[in-house]
């Protein structure tokens, strides 16, 4: 195998195998330059040169992971350059590498060989563009044994035998068959006893023929369960019509691939075939468990395949295992933006705040995806370009909603991203999806691991678009995050085209991008639930404060009796200075944020701070308030006391630590029983006024008197201004005025 890497700059003029230039070698596959001396091809796939004899692979770029030669600080690949292991099997690859490690390579090429040509014949079926090439050649003589290092060139071979003789198959399993449940009479007679019924003798045990074991049917048995491994491992589709009980999967794995029992069972067979058609199975399947076997291959034209724009076959593979077919459900002005920008991923999924609830509130999810080489440290570097577009996706989409739901045709088929009460905007989970391959053993994984379906965070990888500070819930607050995915991953399962398969990892990853995304969200951010307090005014506290909480709530759900509260965080800092964030501007924030958490107090239940996790909890209040919108012709009374410094109760009340007050004269300008709130004026000075839970009238020294018990202290901060009131509308702290001021009388 001959092997290149799309988009490296080969040197055309250097030596390949048997005075054979790159030029030479690929002058009949590719369109290569005649006066230029170096150039980058670029193609991904499989194919076979005339001139080099051999087949030729063009790896995709992503397998250059950023390490740099030290000697002229060029890309490589396994450590080596690119143009140093074109051909795998010459004497500078073996010096370079250690026996092992060169047989681990080589079977990792062999495999990702498989998978690149999967993933474009898949590609193939549904998508018929101009971005792929097939070409005719000259096969080379059937009765000449030639030597091939690729797994895929066996499996081409055992596919089209299998394609063209289905009649000799047919023809085998009758022959084989015939007569294998005939009664062998004379031994049926001779060993059992008959049972005379109606004047007929009756053997209730009759002895079938028995035969010998046949050596075409144990080739066939092990031919076919080659087959069925390939299919079940690697997705090709072949048709095994002969009923045979074949070797599962993991014992032909095991025993007669990893322990060798393949090649020796049949060498221990060979010598009972004379017939071309069972020799030709033998040779295919020997291949098989032998890759360095000698065959003969009969290639068709159409595993001459090349694509010239991986980059979009990427991009469709990712699309088809992320977005599935909810992308096509979409309307169309969401994935085609009338400013002519294509969304290439999307999807609606649950939304970043509400967890484990199903009827909580969905959001789009938006991706992009980046088929690019890996720089140094092993990172993907996005210009300003595609992050700015990014961007602007997002921005478009919340325009489309909000008209939508504006022009009221929100018929509950899409997610609303507004919430009309606070004017908080649902985070819209943005992110870039990047191809990387593992090249390292981390943590105990396999080296260069097809298996490693994980997602995971590239380093540094968000951005954050803004604004105004301190405002995740703001229209133009955008987190942008980077992922990157395993290519080998990718490539073999949309190569395998096992759609439970895909299914089982789409539901994986969409969760790994809520449950990420959620975490660094947590890094930004303290949340908090807040529940009203009974009796108070809400929804005009929010109208009034809308300055100071524009961007900070949000009420998740319209039917909700909660909002979240979300605050930036000033203990990590090291993310802040990532996103370009001034230690001043923390600094101011989280100084307003504590004096906003303080106002909050007087209206809400705010709870203690969590993160965004799988559960979601609620705290069990009782006598919460609502968010209702209330009359404006309701009104809750306050009762105004007078408690002096010689009243036994003054250090209950001075402390916030009052119960109950009994008021000897009963006021008469009131209501008394629409009492809400006691304002005691403590030595002709006040800071807060109580709840009052329960109003009834009782005796003192066998007097008529006013009882009060008192439930919450509510602060009024630094304000300490004598205040002389009776009524208090929904929503506001106090009436300021000079009104009717009722206190105890006491001498």
């Amino acid at each position: 195998m001959l092997l290149f890497i799309e988009g490296y700059p080969y040197s055309l003029n250097d030596i390949v195998r048997d005075g054979l230039t790159i030029r030479d070698v690929l002058k009949d596959v590719v369109s290569v330059p005649v006066k230029e001396d170096r150039y980058a091809f670029g193609y991904v796939g499989y194919c076979y040169g005339k001139a080099a004899k051999d087949v030729i692979f063009f790896l995709p770029k992503v397998v250059l992971t950023g390490e740099q030669n030290e000697e002229n600080g060029d890309d490589t690949i396994f450590g080596a350059s690119p143009q140093e292991i074109i051909d795998f099997e010459s004497d500078t690859v073996k010096t370079k590498f250690t026996e092992d490690g060169c047989k681990e390579y080589k079977e990792f090429l062999s495999t990702l060989s498989i998978w690149i040509y999967r993933t474009i014949s898949v590609y193939k079926q549904t998508h018929n563009d101009n971005i792929l090439e097939s070409k005719e050649y000259q096969s080379e003589s059937r009765g000449r044994k030639q030597k091939h290092n690729t797994l895929l060139d066996v499996i081409i071979a055992l596919r089209d035998f299998n394609r063209n003789n289905q009649d000799y198959f047919t023809f085998v399993a009758k022959n084989v068959h015939s007569g294998y449940n005939k009664i062998n009479w004379n031994k049926t007679i001779a060993s059992s006893q008959a049972v005379i019924q109606n004047g007929n003798p009756v053997y209730i045990k009759p002895v079938n023929r028995k035969k010998m074991v046949n050596f075409d049917e144990e080739l066939l048995v092990i031919y076919f369960s080659i087959l069925n491994y390939i299919r079940e491992t690697h997705g090709f589709s072949f048709e095994i019509n002969v009923q045979y009980p074949l070797i599962s999967c993991d014992k032909l794995k095991k025993s007669y691939i990893e322990r060798n029992l393949g090649c020796r069972r049949l060498k221990q067979i060979k010598y009972k075939y004379f017939s071309d058609k069972a020799l030709r199975i033998w040779d295919l399947c020997y291949a098989f468990f032998d890759r360095e076997y000698k065959i003969a291959m009969n290639r068709q034209s159409e595993d001459y395949l090349l694509a010239k724009d991986f980059e979009h076959i990427f991009e469709v593979m990712i699309d088809s295992l992320i977005s599935g077919n909810d992308k096509q459900s979409l309307p169309k002005e969401l994935t085609e933006q009338r400013d002519g920008k294509l969304v290439d991923h999307m999807f609606i999924g649950q939304g970043l705040i509400e967890q484990s609830d199903l009827t909580s509130e969905l959001t789009y999810y938006i991706g992009d995806s980046k088929y690019y080489k890996r720089s140094k440290n092993d990172r993907t570097s996005l210009g300003d370009k595609s992050i700015y577009k990014q961007y602007t996706y997002a921005k478009n989409v919340i325009q489309w909603n909000m008209n939508l739901f504006l022009d009221g045709e929100g018929n509950g088929e899409q997610p609303q991203l507004r919430d009309p009460l606070t004017e908080g905007y649902n985070p819209i989970p943005n992110f870039f999806i990047s191809a990387r391959i593992p090249n390292k053993k981390i943590c105990g994984s396999k080296f260069l691991s097809f298996d490693d379906k994980e997602l995971k965070a590239q380093n540094d990888g968000i951005q954050l678009n803004r604004q105004f500070e301190n405002r995740l819930f703001d229209r133009d607050t955008l987190l942008l995050c980077h992922y990157d995915v395993n290519f080998l991953y990718i490539v073999s399962l949309y190569g395998r085209n096992n759609r439970s398969a895909q299914t089982a990892w789409r539901e994986y990853v969409r969760k790994e991008f809520r449950n990420k995304i959620q975490s660094t969200l947590s890094r930004l951010y303290t949340f908090r639930t807040l529940q009203p307090r009974y009796g108070m005014d809400c929804y005009q506290f929010i109208q009034n404060n809308f300055q100071r909480l524009n961007g900070k709530l949000y009420r998740p759900k319209t039917d909700s009796n909660y909002l979240i509260l979300a605050l930036m965080k000033d203990e990590d800092t090291d993310i802040w200075e990532s996103l370009k964030i001034k230690s001043t501007t923390i600094e101011r924030e989280t100084a307003q944020s504590k004096e906003l958490l303080d106002t909050l107090q007087t209206h809400f239940y705010v709870s203690n701070p969590f993160e965004l996790e799988t559960e979601f909890h609620i705290d069990s209040i009782s006598h919460v308030g609502t968010l209702d919108k209330q009359s404006k012709s309701e009104t809750k009374n306050i009762l105004t006391g007078l408690v002096r410094k010689t009243d036994a109760d003054y250090t209950d009340f001075y402390s916030h630590a009052a119960k109950s007050y009994t008021m000897e004269k009963i006021p008469t300008s009131i209501n008394v029983m629409d009492i809400r709130y006691f304002l005691p004026m403590v030595g002709g000075d006040v800071d807060g006024y109580y709840k009052v839970e329960k109003v009834y009238f009782g005796t003192k020294n066998g007097m008529p008197c006013l009882k009060l018990n008192l439930s919450s202290f509510i602060s009024l901060g630094n304000n300490r201004t004598p205040i002389y009131c009776v009524k208090m509308q929904p929503g506001e702290l106090i009436s300021y005025g000079l009104m009717v001021k009722l206190y105890e009388q006491r001498t």
